[in-house]
């Protein structure tokens, strides 16, 4: 679910986080609830009518249509999925597949509400991976229907706002960063994660370095990790060589892959990372950079 469009801010300049992260028995839930001054034969047309979706989502071919597979163009990235319930001026509910296979269950209602509408909107995957990220990108993709239903231009995509609110929402929820982010200064290029672990700090040494040792990567990083409030954050820093996009891309999503497989071993279990990931993230941080 990591959609990065422009998000909501304080009146501080500061983002806010609107939705919910909730745990629940099968999952993670992300919640939105927006109220809005128009029929709900109005909302239901800018949240099913290609023309408009196109607006605040993406262009979408075909039609949402009960039972039927669909594509959407997104951020430079592809999903696809199924119509899952079309119920109609009511309820739409989807599969969403992304290509690093990241699988959720998207619901919108629409409910007549203060002489207006209510558009309620779950996000429901499996695990907290890319939870941040998404929050904040869902979002401003909130933002952008709230624009488009007005008659008005959705926002423009303001990444530094992006990036503070995914930070909001992982410390406002509990939630762990996913993504790493680069850093430029006038000595270069370095990228840096920031990943959140419910283990001591010296298994979780132990599980990077196996991890990272596997993909080739860590001789030349500088890792961190402290105890915040139970939680043990890790932080992980490397200079870039030669600093391409393509060096920064294949290095990071390197780095994904292997603290994933960290985490995986923290649990107990043994990670198998494939090729195929890490190609898939190797073109997320392409898009991202």
């Amino acid at each position: 679910m990591a959609e990065s469009p422009s998000p909501s801010t304080s009146s501080e300049s500061r983002p806010v986080p609107e939705g919910r992260i909730q745990k629940v028995t099968d999952g993670w839930v992300l919640a939105f609830d927006k109220q809005l001054d128009y029929p709900t034969a109005h909302i239901w047309d800018v949240l099913t009518n290609p023309r408009k979706v196109e607006q605040w989502l993406g262009p979408v071919h075909p039609d949402w249509e009960l039972g039927k597979e669909y594509t959407l163009g997104t951020g430079g990235s592809g999903v696809s999925g199924t119509v899952l319930q079309l119920n109609p001026r009511t309820s739409l509910q989807i599969s969403w597949d992304d290509e690093l296979g990241e699988e959720s269950v998207l619901d919108w209602q629409v409910l007549g509400s203060n002489g207006g509408s209510l558009l309620k909107f779950r996000a429901r995957s499996d695990t907290p991976d890319f939870l941040a990220e998404g929050s904040a990108g869902w979002q401003g993709i909130m933002d952008a229907f709230a624009a488009v239903a007005a008659g008005n231009p959705a926002p423009e995509q303001v990444p530094e706002e992006w990036e503070a609110l995914c930070d909001a929402y992982s410390r406002e929820f509990d939630v762990s960063p996913t993504m790493g982010k680069v850093v430029e200064k006038p000595d270069g290029r370095s990228i840096q994660f920031e990943r959140w672990y419910n283990a001591p700090a010296r298994d979780i040494g132990a599980a990077v370095e196996a991890s990272s040792g596997n993909l080739g990567i860590g001789e030349e990083a500088v890792t961190e990790v402290r105890d915040d409030g139970g939680l043990a954050k890790l932080l992980v820093r490397q200079r870039v060589q030669g600093g391409t996009t393509e060096d920064t891309a294949s290095l990071m999503a390197a780095w994904h892959l292997a603290l994933d497989s960290a985490a995986i071993r923290l649990q107990g279990d043994t990670p198998h990372p494939n090729s195929h990931r890490l190609r898939a993230l190797e073109a997320l941080y392409r898009s991202a950079i």
